[in-house]
């Protein structure tokens, strides 16, 4: 799908609008639990597509890469004690054809996929991206992409400052 859009070179760094950046606590119309509960995810497939491509960097304007029935909030945060994470369990049931079929679309094997299988590989990605991503200079365009992050002794994980530059310098 990504590909019936924009030109994907090996190498590239890619940032993916979604559009869901809009329901963020800094979005233009914040909506907590469609932010957090309900945003769209990386079909298993997408994994070996950007190993292929050699993308090293990725990221998207949704809280996290993986959908979340492929996180804690769709596998093992409701019995109950998580009002919204039986809800979203509930809500993909209905979807999807029953527990059976949410298995079936959501198997073991891609929890937490995006997360488990790439970084590994030297592919690491940048969630909540958000600010002008929306702009039209930038969609489906060749840009310099910048990530700054907060670095920090002993972090796995950090703030950053995520960057587009634009202009006629920035064409390959």
């Amino acid at each position: 799908m990504i590909e019936k859009r924009v030109e994907v070179k090996k190498g590239d760094l890619l940032y993916l609008h979604t559009g869901w950046h809009r329901f963020a606590d800094f979005g233009a119309t914040p909506e907590e639990e469609q932010y957090y509960h309900y945003h769209p995810g990386a079909h298993p497939d997408m994994v070996p597509w950007l190993l292929e491509k050699q993308i090293h960097v990725w990221g998207v304007d949704c809280v996290s890469t993986d959908h979340p029935m492929n996180l804690p909030i769709g596998r093992f945060l409701g019995k109950g004690q998580h009002g919204h994470c039986d809800k979203v369990r509930a809500k993909a049931e209905q979807k999807f054809g029953g527990k059976a079929g949410v298995d079936k679309m959501f198997p073991d094997s891609a929890y937490q996929l995006t997360h488990n299988a790439l970084f590994p590989k030297d592919c690491v990605h940048i969630e909540n991206l958000g600010g002008e991503i929306e702009a039209p200079e930038l969609q489906n365009k060749r840009l310099i992409l910048g990530c700054f992050p907060w670095k920090f002794k002993g972090g796995e994980a950090a703030f950053c400052r995520a960057v587009a530059f634009v202009g006629d310098w920035a064409k390959p």
